[in-house]
């Protein structure tokens, strides 16, 4: 009996799949494309390959400072648990009421500080080591390129709106 209702549903929404008739489509009118003073606006011609290295060596710049940062990050949190590690965790204990009988305990809590402070400071030393390199030689072309990039500029005649006046 639950199979009849179950049916019925699936009967009705196949039966209503199947309804649409496909019908002929009405033809498609083209048309030119638009001139620029028809649209309303002057479209922007396409940035130089100079702006467009600059946006590239500003955008990895970017994520090598990131990853300087999240790199020196790594290496204080190793060495706050790899040195504090290294430091044997001994204590004098006195084990009866006179004062020659001390004994040394030691706790294996240095052990497993090592163990996770080691690979996160020297990762993070040798990351930090690499980034920093990596994100003074990007600064430094992006620098250069700037550089280039204003001296060319400068050296032509160009109408300044801000001072209302040519400036070369």
């Amino acid at each position: 009996m639950r199979r009849f209702p179950l049916g019925m549903l699936l009967l009705g929404l196949s039966i209503a799949a199947f309804e649409s008739v496909a019908w002929a489509d009405e033809p498609i009118i083209t048309e030119a494309p638009a001139s620029p003073d028809r649209l309303g606006y002057v479209p922007r011609p396409s940035a130089s390959y100079d702006e467009f290295r600059q946006r590239e060596l500003h955008e990895s710049s970017r994520r090598s400072r990131n990853a300087l940062i999240g790199l020196s990050a790594s290496t204080v949190v190793g060495a706050a648990l790899f040195f504090p590690g290294l430091i044997r965790q001994c204590y004098l204990v006195q084990v009866g009421a006179s004062a020659s009988s001390e004994e040394i305990r030691c706790s294996s809590a240095g052990k497993g500080l090592v163990g996770v402070g080691w690979p996160l400071f020297f990762g993070g030393a040798t990351g930090v080591l690499i980034s920093g390199i990596m994100f003074g030689v990007r600064k430094g072309k992006l620098r250069r390129l700037e550089d280039r990039m204003a001296y060319e500029k400068s050296r032509a005649v160009r109408w300044d709106p801000r001072t209302s006046r040519f400036v070369f």
